[in-house]
């Protein structure tokens, strides 16, 4: 399973910045991280069932990335034979979901950067933590589920539809632009920190999210990241 090289990191890092903040953005907005796209698969236990690799479960707006040719995570993760958290061994598994309902949000998450496997970026901004993808990767239809829904939702729905009239004299410049696949106001994430799990040595490093409807989400990524990351999330909430 490849991994983009740190060269390869940065250049996409750059290219995607500023489509951001051209494209994403709102007003008085700013984005405060970006977690890059990673070629690997969701794992859940949500109402206590085990689903290696994760399916969506709520009602997604069409994907147009093709299902990924990966290597599979290892049978003994799919089939559920092992202890605590030792999944996160499995290189594989880039994001897992613990959740009492399907409703929840660290699902509805799961779900969406599932249905684009390889190209979910996950951004943190000053409003909100969001899936964001290229526009070209979804199909044409307005989203029907939980991306639509609440105040940012509907910001993004009519900016969306600015987006596909302005496509249409500019296919090209459309293709690119980044949209909310699924989001969710920082009022619905009760907190981050970064966890290490596993028994290899070291263990790997993800960061933590907790939303308020205490599920949970965790995100493979580098130690100094998922400190970093999680620091940026807490002192945005602990200002006036």
């Amino acid at each position: 399973m490849a991994d983009l090289s740190p060269p390869e990191q940065q250049l996409l890092r750059e290219k995607w910045q500023p489509l951001l903040e051209e494209h994403w953005v709102a007003g008085g907005e700013s984005v405060l991280w970006v977690e890059l796209p990673a070629q690997g698969y969701v794992g859940s236990v949500v109402n206590q069932r085990l689903e290696v690799p994760h399916a969506p479960k709520s009602e997604v707006r069409e994907s147009l990335v093709d299902a990924p040719d990966w290597p599979l995570p290892s049978e003994q993760v799919t089939a559920g034979a092992f202890l605590d958290d030792e999944w996160a061994d499995d290189p594989s598994i880039m994001w897992w979901v613990h959740a009492a309902a399907q409703e929840r949000d660290a699902v509805l998450l799961g779900d969406h950067i599932a249905n684009v496997p390889g190209q979910a970026f996950l951004v943190l901004s000053t409003n909100r933590l969001a899936v964001v993808v290229a526009e070209k990767q979804l199909a044409a239809t307005e989203p029907q589920g939980p991306a639509s829904a609440g105040l940012f939702g509907r910001a993004r729905a009519a900016v969306h539809q600015v987006q596909r009239a302005a496509g249409e004299l500019a296919p090209s410049l459309s293709e690119d632009v980044p949209v909310s696949y699924f989001e969710v106001p920082l009022s619905r994430i009760a907190r981050m920190s970064a966890a290490r799990l596993g028994r290899s040595i070291p263990r790997s490093a993800f960061l933590r999210i907790d939303f308020a409807d205490g599920s949970t989400v965790f995100t493979r990524t580098d130690s100094g990241s998922a400190e970093a990351k999680a620091m940026e999330f807490t002192h945005l909430r602990s200002r006036p």
